[in-house]
């Protein structure tokens, strides 16, 4: 659930960066994108437009067929991509290279005037912007390079280190790359999770492919940016502005700033309330005056879905809430970072939303879980204590039918796999 201040931190720069990128790429047309957003928010929660990201069908698409401007559209765009190819490594480069070198030399947000603050969060929008079109177009163009990941190296760094340094806000002040395992927050942050038993050794932030570099330094500047709303609300609940600090995310960006302008905070703030944590959205939805309303989607095979890697597993389905299986396969709706704790021990993971690049799913990767996302209707499908087989090359999730004649299943082989019966 995201805050007022937590959507135009985070949301607003996402979703220019995206409609840059779409509008570089050819993929939809400007007039759309000035009218609709990539990514919004319903609610709290984050949302995308599957029609404008080309994940769902056009309302009319045979009269896209009698319409000559997309194919002169996706020409032009052809040519743009074709020289972007070539130039987008040394522009993220220099791009990564910069956002390194203004957060190397910004002062502890203690040490800096308010003026100073406001001025390094609005950079930070700005600078969003850019990485988040960038990490668009080199996953477009690059492809994921050597398969090396920002969470990898984190979770490697966390084996190693984890022994000396008990405490997560050292460590993490340390080793930076840690950010990559937490989402960011305002609020209080969440605890790193539990390292894993076997990892590879680090290699450093510096040899990640273009897209994970710029991944990982979107991470920082949002954690940079969480680090000077802290200082700004602690300062207006110094001069009695603010009777709480956190009740900072509560603000809209505008207010914000026109607080660090000296021109006071809104009349109504104390009436405000913090969002409750809500049902999480329908895989697919459209929006009726700014609510919901789950749309049935296309008929799919029953193990359709997309793999995000972690190899081969099978267990027992687990949603997460009663008694842990032995081999839990953790079957949700949705890719929570908060559901990272879980993680550990786990035989299968299927979401019926998500991509390969959610966070959760990244993370569940690096412990070698097999993920399966985008796997429609499954926790209507796959009920707790269903024994199931999770693909994370395909995508495909099974229910393993089990016979009078067939037994009890033997537990040899793989860790992350309960042996199945023949």
């Amino acid at each position: 659930m995201l805050q007022p201040l937590e959507e135009d931190l985070w949301v607003a720069p996402m979703a220019h960066g995206l409609a840059t990128a779409l509008d570089i790429a050819g993929a939809a047309p400007r007039r759309s994108l000035r009218r609709t957003p990539a990514v919004t928010t319903v609610d709290g929660r984050a949302a995308a437009d599957l029609r404008l990201l080309g994940a769902a069908p056009a309302a009319h698409p045979y009269l896209g067929l009698l319409n000559p401007a997309p194919a002169a559209r996706r020409a032009t765009a052809a040519w743009r991509m074709g020289r972007l190819r070539t130039t987008l490594p040394l522009l993220a480069l220099d791009l990564t290279a910069d956002v390194d070198r203004h957060l190397a030399e910004l002062p502890a947000p203690a040490e800096l005037l308010s003026g100073r603050l406001l001025a390094s969060l609005s950079w930070g929008r700005a600078v969003l912007s850019a990485l988040h079109a960038q990490e668009s177009l080199a996953g477009a163009l690059l492809g994921q390079g050597s398969g090396t990941t920002a969470v990898g190296e984190a979770l490697a760094v966390l084996c190693e280190a984890r022994a000396a340094e008990p405490d997560d806000d050292r460590l993490t002040a340390r080793h930076p790359v840690l950010l990559a395992l937490l989402p960011p927050t305002l609020g209080p942050r969440p605890p790193l999770p539990e390292p894993p038993a076997l990892t590879s050794a680090p290699r450093g932030t510096a040899v990640l492919p273009t897209r994970e570099a710029l991944r990982l330094r979107v991470r920082w500047v949002q954690e940079m940016q969480a680090s000077l709303v802290r200082e700004l609300a602690r300062r207006l609940a110094a001069g009695g502005l603010l009777d709480d600090p956190d009740r900072v995310a509560l603000l809209r960006w505008r207010e914000l700033t026109a607080a660090g302008d000296g021109q006071g905070l809104p009349a109504d703030l104390p009436e405000r309330l913090p969002r409750p944590p809500r049902g999480e959205l329908p895989a697919a939805f459209r929006l009726a005056q700014g609510w919901p309303v789950a749309e049935p989607g296309r008929r799919r095979a029953p193990t359709a879905g997309q793999g995000a890697g972690g190899g081969f597993g099978s267990g027992t389905a687990w949603h997460g809430t009663g008694e842990r299986p032995r081999f839990p396969v953790l079957v949700v709706r949705a890719l929570d970072p908060a559901l990272a704790p879980l993680l550990p021990g786990l035989t299968g993971l299927v979401a019926e939303t998500g991509s390969v690049l959610s966070h959760l799913a990244v993370l569940a990767r690096e412990y070698q879980v097999p993920t399966a996302v985008g796997v429609p209707g499954a926790l209507d499908r796959f009920p707790a204590g269903t024994r199931l087989t999770v693909d994370g090359g395909t995508g495909a999730v099974e229910v393993v039918r089990m016979t009078a004649v067939d037994g009890p299943p033997a537990t040899g082989g793989a860790d992350r796999t309960e042996g199945m019966a023949s």
